[in-house]
């Protein structure tokens, strides 16, 4: 049985930092540790010198593609070396690589998953929740004349007033509905691969047939907004959202 390969990550902030090795051998150091203690053996190294905050890590994308083509697992120190942003983490994950962290042993690919999963399970709880709860006011409006609020006003029917501002009402309804958007967006696993494969110019046709095969698997966290897979159409909105 072959040794397991790993691939080491590394990451400052500052160009100070990385000039002098100062953080970079203490990451470098705590990985082979891990990789020692797994009786693995590490092929190549790549690091970067960027915030934390900054998506533009060259060193992080020649790693991940170096672990697709190789087999490796990607090991890195600190889960905060990763990145400081839960969505870019996710992107990372979405890369499909296994990925160990030093400080966190038991935190692997499979449990960042599951806290995806949850996330969206919670989503779509909340969104049960509230439909249920217009549901019981529109009941109690029709039965009672109106309804209560935790507010303590009575509420006679639901959306638009009579007699208010109707451009008022639709830029209100517009900004609220691209607020849902974006909220959706930013913690959707399907916009973040999607935006991550984008990034990296892959075909627009390799990238449909990926999405499918994504929602086949796990259509609650690969599906669009509706519940759907990826289309085309979907797929042009969005990079001309991102601009790419």
């Amino acid at each position: 049985m072959s040794n397991p390969k790993f691939v080491i990550y590394t990451r400052v902030s500052t160009l100070k930092q990385g000039k002098s090795g100062l953080g970079l051998d203490s990451q470098r150091k705590m990985c082979m540790d891990l990789i020692e203690r797994e009786g693995g053996i590490c092929l190549k190294e790549f690091q970067d010198v960027e915030s934390g905050t900054h998506r533009d890590r060259p060193g992080l994308w020649k790693a991940i593609d170096y672990c697709k083509s190789h087999g490796c697992t990607l090991v890195i120190a600190k889960l905060d070396r990763l990145a400081r942003d839960v969505e870019f983490t996710f992107k990372v994950l979405n890369s499909g690589i296994q990925i160990r962290f030093c400080d966190m042993p038991i935190m692997n690919t499979m449990i960042l998953g599951v806290f995806a999963s949850v996330a969206q399970y919670e989503r779509e709880l909340c969104s049960s929740r509230t439909k249920a709860a217009l549901s019981e006011i529109k009941d109690n409006i029709a039965e009672n004349g109106g309804h209560m609020s935790k507010a303590n006003r009575w509420i006679k029917h639901l959306g638009r007033e009579k007699g208010c501002d109707i451009t008022a009402a639709a830029t209100a309804s517009a900004r609220n509905s691209a607020k849902r958007a974006n909220d959706w967006r930013s913690s959707s696993a399907l916009y973040m691969w999607v935006e991550n494969q984008l990034l990296r110019r892959r075909p627009r046709k390799e990238i449909l047939a990926d999405a499918q095969a994504l929602y086949e698997k796990n259509p609650s966290i690969y599906g669009t907004r509706e519940g759907k897979p990826l289309s085309k159409g979907i797929l042009s909105l969005w990079a001309r959202e991102m601009q790419l």
